[in-house]
């Protein structure tokens, strides 16, 4: 893929997870401002409900009071007696109930007919100031004038304490303090707000704007709270005279309240945000791995090719050396390109099993032939090997044994090449002769193997990738040092497959110390 595309592809993807999560974000934004509107519309229904009941029962009140002052009368009564129509048998009675707090009169007619029925109705007729008089229409017998007497009388009663529960309910003379119970109240607004399913606690007070101050208020460190909340209703809204009140409320818990409400739907987006974060990272991270990784192997088809290529054009060079019938005369010579046709036939034999070895790993079809083995032994192996190409740059290996116990359960081949793709590697990145210190210790338990040098060095970045396969360390527009890529991969893994760790230690110009450390079997050499 190329950089340009790759630029596309990850800027797209950004603006589409950016497109996501806002949209996510409006929309939760969206559900909290609609729960918040309902949770306020819920609140503010209660205490209207609250304040409907505090006056059906304030009406209660005034019914029960009147009862109890029904023989008393405040206000002054009249009855009129009118003949009825001609040709008719019927007296009609009319009661005037005038009440000066009130300022207006009902007037009731009784229709009695010559077959004793009666009839009542109650009509609001205008004042006649002075007007009180009794009609005639016709003689009535004592005992019918009696009985309309005593209901008239009731009706008068009756009337009376509708006056009386009209008064007190228009025009109530009593402090609003006195008109309810601060209990009942609280009672009240418990029961409207479980009824909605707000199941929190609350903090209420009655406000009095006109005066701004609070006549009750059940919790004072609330009062800033309340004096900012919109949650208020009238209290006795039908109230003519008197100034008007308002029944205040406040949440404390209001925000966990509403996220409690919403908080499923919040995790679910949160998590589906997080998995497309993720992926879309991860996606991202495997790309630019998979450009890394087919650069690398790019790198890696080069250098296997030359590494190849230079013994084959070697062997086939003395091959045909070898067929000129001059130089077979020369016992010395032929000789002489025999040994290069089996140095390079071994050289690239390594290569090759080099490749197959990373591959077994790969498909971890690698069985290691593990035995006791003395690790100053193999060093020494190791030293022997690498010895002539250290010698021929005019370069010194140097071996410190500090260990007590030296015996490990491994493979004897495998950790041998393990250590001597470290001098290699301590030999090829020495860019003058190479000063290589190899040291063995012990620590708690275990036995360790450091090789030191001191070439050329590595970054912390570099440290970081230079276990990957295919990865080399860059070196500039100098190719003098060659390879797969391949060895420090190789070491990483079969170390581990030994149940060992390793670490490297390196400062660019002061070289590089790589440090195996392996399971010690505790024997004395």
């Amino acid at each position: 893929m190329k950089r340009s595309t790759l630029r596309w592809v990850v800027t797209l993807m950004s603006l589409a997870l950016l497109g996501l999560i806002g949209f996510q974000w409006y929309w939760i934004d969206s559900v909290i401002r609609a729960n918040e509107e309902r949770f306020k519309k819920d609140v503010i229904e209660a205490l209207h409900t609250v304040s409907e009941k505090l006056e059906k029962q304030e009406a209660l009140y005034a019914f029960n009071q009147s009862v109890y002052f029904s023989r008393t009368y405040g206000g002054t009564q009249s009855y009129q007696f009118r003949a009825a129509p001609q040709n008719t048998d019927v007296v009609v009675i009319k009661d005037t109930l005038r009440n000066d707090a009130m300022g207006f009169d009902i007037i009731f007619d009784f229709q009695v007919g010559s077959g004793g029925e009666q009839q009542l109705r109650g009509v609001p007729e205008p004042r006649a100031p002075g007007h009180q008089t009794w009609q005639h229409s016709k003689e009535m017998k004592d005992a019918e004038r009696l009985l309309l007497e005593e209901r008239l009388e009731r009706a008068t009663r009756k009337s009376e304490m509708v006056f009386q529960v009209l008064e007190n309910m228009l025009v109530p003379d009593r402090s609003v303090m006195a008109r309810f119970n601060p209990q009942q109240l609280d009672s009240l607004l418990s029961s409207e707000f479980a009824e909605r399913g707000i199941d929190i606690s609350f903090d209420y007070a009655i406000v009095s704007p006109m005066s701004e101050r609070f006549l009750l208020v059940d919790n004072r460190a609330s009062k800033r709270a309340l004096e900012k909340s919109e949650l208020k209703a009238s209290l006795f809204p039908n109230d003519l005279i008197g100034e008007q009140n308002w029944l205040v409320v406040d949440f404390p818990e209001k925000q966990q309240f509403l996220l409690r409400k919403i908080w499923l739907t919040m995790a679910s987006s949160g998590f589906l945000i997080l998995v497309i974060v993720g992926s879309f990272g991860y996606s991202i991270r495997t790309i630019l791995r998979q450009k890394k990784l087919s650069e690398m192997k790019n790198d890696f088809i080069n250098n296997m090719t030359h590494e190849l290529k230079t013994p084959i054009a070697t062997i086939s060079l003395a091959c045909e050396a070898l067929s000129d019938k001059e130089i077979n005369q020369m016992k010395g010579m032929q000789d002489r390109y025999l040994a290069m046709i089996s140095d390079e036939n071994k050289r690239l034999g390594e290569q090759v099993e080099r490749v197959l070895q990373m591959a077994a790993l790969d498909r971890n079809d690698i069985e290691l032939k593990s035995e006791s083995l003395n690790l100053l032994e193999l060093v020494e192996r190791a030293v022997e090997k690498t010895a002539l190409q250290v010698e021929a740059r005019s370069g010194q290996i140097k071996v410190i044994d500090n260990a007590d116990h030296k015996l490990v359960f491994g493979d004897k081949t495998h950790l041998t090449n393990i250590l001597v793709n470290l001098l290699d590697n301590a030999n090829k990145y020495s860019d003058s002769a190479p000063e290589i210190m190899i040291r063995l210790y012990n620590k708690a338990g275990d036995i360790s193997v450091a090789v030191q040098d001191r070439g050329i060095g590595m970054t912390k970045e570099a440290t970081t990738h230079i276990f990957q396969k295919f990865y080399r360390v860059p070196t500039g527009n100098i190719h003098n040092v060659k390879g797969f890529g391949l060895g420090l991969a190789y070491v990483k893994n079969m170390v581990e497959l030994h149940h060992g760790t390793i670490s490297v230690e390196s400062e660019p110009g002061k070289g590089s110390k790589f440090t195996i450390t392996l399971p010690n079997e505790h024997g004395n050499t």
